[in-house]
């Protein structure tokens, strides 16, 4: 029997129990944090994305068991060098690990952590199903299987989790879309530098364009709620894969830039020609609070929502 340390609820889909009934006795967990005594979590993201979780943890001695986790999870080393010893399938890699030193562990690898030296980490985990459901529509349809990497260093992928990391700590300002799209990134990134897979070719196909005009016309509707890439994936009849590539072939742009603006371009309307108040005007295009909304028009526009206002009065 699997043994599972963490007590929060979650629903296990096919690809997650396939790994856990692997697990053949080793510890198996949601994360780091479910196995390190008195974890320091600097923050996670929780479930403000779907399909991708990423959080940062200070680390100041740690020894873990073996375990293994329900999902994928890339580890960036964040902060001053330490000396880590990470074990894989029963093999250890023991180095001075600096920023940018990536750890690649799929759910099925059995690892365990070693280090006394204090340091930081960002842990991105990946589900199954969503690195599943990328191999099977950029791939031949064969079954995949990532391979473990104790350390590797990929320009690429380290930007993917920096980029990650500063979202979160901008309190999510670009929206959800923009983590789950980031996810995607991943997904498809880790496939093509042969983590069990030569290539990833995308499929040939587009989007109809009664498809599009739905899509668009939902988030032109929706922009006071949280838009997600699921959800939008469901309208179009596409997976979320090809939606995201397909969409951006259609526009110029990936889905979370094109809602981007288009808030941007409904708050500005609004300020132009309406007399709400502009914590009103950030709810009707989808943030949730004035801090978040002035955050995005500042970087985005370079000006806050009240001068860009002043300016047409």
């Amino acid at each position: 029997m699997v043994k599972l340390v963490t007590m929060r609820e979650f629903r296990l889909t096919p690809a997650t129990e396939t790994t856990m009934n692997a697990c053949k006795g080793a510890v198996c967990v949601h994360g780091p944090r479910d196995v390190i005594p008195n974890p320091n979590v600097l923050w996670s993201s929780g479930t403000t994305w779907h399909g991708i979780r990423a959080e940062a943890y200070r680390v100041e001695k740690i020894e873990t068991p073996e375990f293994q986790t329900v999902d994928h999870s890339v580890v960036l080393h964040l902060s001053i060098p330490a000396l880590v010893e990470l074990k894989t399938d029963g093999r250890w890699d023991t180095r001075k690990r600096v920023p940018g030193d990536l750890a690649i562990l799929p759910a099925s690898t059995v690892r365990q952590a070693r280090s006394r030296d204090p340091h930081e980490v960002l842990v991105v985990t990946v589900s199954q199903d969503v690195v599943a459901q990328t191999a099977l529509e950029t791939g031949d349809g064969t079954p995949v299987e990532l391979i473990p990497r104790p350390y590797h260093r990929d320009a690429q992928l380290e930007h993917i989790c920096w980029a990650l990391k500063a979202e979160a700590e901008s309190k999510y300002v670009s929206g959800p879309l923009y983590g789950e799209s980031l996810g995607l990134a991943l997904c498809v990134h880790l496939l093509r530098q042969r983590f069990g897979k030569d290539s990833c070719v995308a499929r040939k196909g587009g989007i109809a364009p009664r498809a599009l005009h739905r899509v668009i016309d939902y988030i032109e509707s929706n922009l006071d709620s949280p838009l997600r890439m699921a959800s939008l994936a469901e309208i179009s009849g596409l997976s979320q894969y090809r939606f995201a590539h397909n969409f951006k072939s259609a526009t110029g742009v990936p889905p979370y830039r094109y809602v981007l603006r288009t808030r941007l371009d409904r708050a500005k309307q609004m300020l132009r020609k309406t007399n709400l108040s502009v914590l009103d005007i950030a709810y009707a295009v989808g943030c949730q609070s004035i801090s978040r909304f002035n955050s995005l028009f500042r970087r985005e526009l370079g000006t806050t929502p009240s001068h860009y206002r002043a300016s047409f009065r």
